[in-house]
């Protein structure tokens, strides 16, 4: 017998979230191995950033499936958002920026900014079907901005 998938519920990390967030976090840009990309190390400092900025997790029936780091200093910008490959395509991803440009928003913030690989078209793409717009770029960093 299937089990329906609950809809994903978008809430604040917990501190006792960082290991599963941290293990979403690795399988969402594992499937970006092999492209000879250089990354930073994507998954580090998860629970230093649970305790000292919004994050928000996805979680489903399955577990937690994605998340987003939103730093919140001179300005407001996405660290990290990651969909594990478990929860594509359910409009997770979408949710997590909806979830951030709100708390952006309500943290006074009228701009909200992100970096991504240049060679990473799909994250690309995605940014561009949100609103956000390309501002520049620094090496192999594509900057995006979007206006709250």
């Amino acid at each position: 017998m299937l089990w329906p998938m609950r809809k994903p519920v978008i809430r604040p990390a917990h501190p006792h979230d960082a290991a599963a967030l941290t293990r979403a976090i690795d399988a969402a840009y594992a499937v970006y191995a092999g492209r000879g990309l250089s990354l930073p190390p994507v998954s580090d400092g998860v629970a230093e950033a649970i305790a000292e900025t919004p994050v928000y997790v996805a979680e489903t029936a399955a577990g937690i499936v994605g998340g987003i780091i939103l730093r919140l200093g001179d300005s407001a910008q996405i660290e990290n958002i990651a969909v594990a490959p478990d929860g594509a395509g359910q409009g997770i991803g979408r949710a997590l920026m909806t979830r951030a440009e709100t708390a952006a928003r309500d943290a006074g913030y009228s701009r909200l900014i992100l970096s991504t690989h240049e060679k990473l078209l799909e994250t690309r793409r995605f940014y561009a079907r949100l609103g956000w717009k390309e501002t520049g770029s620094q090496g192999a960093k594509v900057l995006f901005a979007k206006t709250l």
